[in-house]
């Protein structure tokens, strides 16, 4: 895997070149974040006067593809004279552009780009962004915002629709500029999967308790006096809840207590709306916030035939030890460019229950996360997979070093997903290579599953079949099955639990004992069973 750094269209840095090189490295991106690149430069380096503060254009590349572009926020000058250098992602020029106080009514792809075109206004044209996809909707299609407040771009956007609506807001780097994305969701799924005693580094939960609330007092939109002027009262839910402006989770309470919590939806100017958004609001507060972070080493920085992780892909986590079988956001990527074994990566899920449970028993295998995404894959020929084993070694405890032999395997999945079924193949082929043989094992899962009336039902089969080489020999064989098939120079064998039953050689058949189930011809003579159980034996007519 290459990296590349650039300034502008300079190369501070390129993995493959000797010359071209920064000291240290680091890349941290994260969603909903701006990203960060630190990195030394030392007064040697052919390019060290070409880094202009907050104007050039730092970008990082892995392989063909821009994972990053930032502009310099801060540099420190050591005793030797180099630069220790931080960077931070492009995102942040919404940063620099005012948003002046406004009032708006309307859906959300029409205030984000009132918001690109108002920071377009005010910046330079490479701060400037296109507006990108918008997936992120409102229910109703109207939204009501509005502030007296001198807020950045970025603050209007973070505070006006990603904290009540959600969403992830993303750079998308393109040939004619650089995209803003607001996603409700991302629709890719890696094809590396994490798995305990492989690439797994860390797990952990935390469950939450002080979001808890068991009562609520919601708030609408300000009430207007005769003259359509807003007053100092809001709208409650009193004439559409027999006149309590309150409401409250029973039987919670009576385990909790009484938690009570004002809401405010200054969008909402009808009481029964109102209500339903309050009691959406409390039935996903009265149950502990419970998030699980897995950590894990991105496997595809050693090697080209393994796809690397990217920010904002669902990864598949397997961690039998804790009843773990599901796919996760990557939120966190960390890149050590100078040695990306070191890369880290953090996934995150966060999930509500009633009952503070662990992750062993919390029924995460029961389809805590159901997501099925688009495969991308990233497989590439590779002609350096002599070091992987110890490379694992270095960067986890979790691999075993196995010095007598070499393994690659490479697995591709196909997903489909209609109405009711959802089907699920992974084919994966394994190439195991020692002193004495080399060995080729195909595995093949199949995945079925079917949802009618709220029941799933799961059909699951695995099948792996292999060929090895062995000293000049062939054997054929499937995982399970005793009958196995070896090809020598001289026979062919039937080998059935380890023992030859037969074999082919020299044109002829030998076999230790047979069984015809009809008739058992000889050249021109043929042995025939009656039915009345004899046996009739005759020379062929003609």
């Amino acid at each position: 895997m290459r990296y590349i750094i650039k300034c502008d269209d300079y190369v501070l840095h390129d993995s493959k070149n000797q010359i071209l090189k920064v000291g240290n490295p680091k890349l941290n991106l994260e969603l909903n974040k701006n990203g960060t690149l630190t990195f030394t430069i030392h007064n040697n380096h052919p390019y060290f006067d070409k880094i202009n503060k907050l104007r050039s254009i730092i970008s990082v590349y892995q392989d063909n593809k821009i994972l990053f572009k930032g502009r310099v926020l801060d540099d420190t000058t050591n005793i030797y004279k180099s630069k220790n250098i931080t960077v931070e992602g492009i995102r942040a020029y919404l940063l620099d552009s005012i948003y002046r106080p406004f009032t708006y009514q309307g859906d959300i792809p029409e205030f984000l780009e009132n918001i690109i075109d108002s920071h377009n206004s005010q910046v330079e044209d490479f701060q400037k962004f296109k507006l990108g996809e918008i997936t992120v909707t409102d229910p109703n299609n109207y939204i009501n915002r509005s502030s007296i407040e001198y807020l950045t771009s970025l603050e209007v956007i973070e505070s006006r629709l990603i904290d009540t609506h959600g969403g992830y807001l993303i750079v998308r780097y393109e040939e004619d500029g650089n995209y803003l994305d607001y996603l409700s969701d991302f629709p890719y799924t890696s094809t590396q999967v994490i798995e305990f005693a492989v690439n797994l580094a860390n797990l952990s939960q935390k469950v939450d308790g002080t979001g808890i609330k068991t009562g609520i007092i919601p708030l609408g939109a300000k009430l207007q006096d005769s003259e359509g002027n807003d007053t100092d009262e809001r709208l409650t839910i009193k004439s559409v809840n027999d006149d309590k402006d309150f409401l409250i989770d029973e039987e919670t309470a009576k385990i909790y207590g009484k938690i009570f919590e004002v809401v405010t939806w200054d969008d909402v100017t009808l009481p029964q709306n109102l209500l339903t958004k309050a009691k959406q609001y409390l039935a996903d507060n009265i149950m502990f916030l419970i998030t699980i972070d897995v950590s894990a080493i991105d496997l595809g920085t050693l090697s080209k035939d393994v796809s690397s992780f990217r920010i904002g892909e669902y990864v598949r986590i397997k961690i039998n030890p804790h009843g773990i079988n599901k796919v996760y956001l990557l939120k966190k990527l960390s890149i050590d460019i100078e040695n990306p074994a070191k890369t880290q990566i953090q996934l995150g899920s966060s999930f509500k229950s009633l009952t503070d449970v662990s992750v062993g028993q919390s029924g995460i295998a029961n389809d805590l996360i159901t997501r099925v995404g688009t495969i991308e894959t990233h497989y590439v020929p590779n002609q350096e997979m002599s070091g992987i084993v110890n490379e694992k070694i270095e960067t986890s405890s979790f691999i075993s070093q196995l010095p007598e032999n070499i393994m690659l395997q490479v697995s591709q999945n196909y997903i489909k997903q209609s109405d009711f079924t959802q089907y699920q193949s992974q084919v994966s082929s394994q190439f195991t290579q020692t002193a004495n043989d080399f060995t080729m094992q195909f595995t093949e899962i199949i995945s079925q599953m079917d949802g009618l009336d709220s029941e799933t039902k799961q059909q699951f089969n695995e099948i792996i079949k292999y060929i090895r080489f062995v000293d000049g020999n062939i054997i054929l064989g499937q995982a399970g099955n005793p009958l196995l098939l070896k090809i020598s120079n001289d026979r062919i064998s039937f080998i059935s639990n380890n023992l030859e039953i037969a074999y082919m050689s020299e044109g002829k058949l030998y076999i230790k004992d047979g069984e015809f189930l009809n008739s058992l011809q000889l050249g021109n003579f043929t042995f025939e069973p009656r039915n009345n159980g004899n046996l009739s034996f005759y020379k062929n007519r003609g």
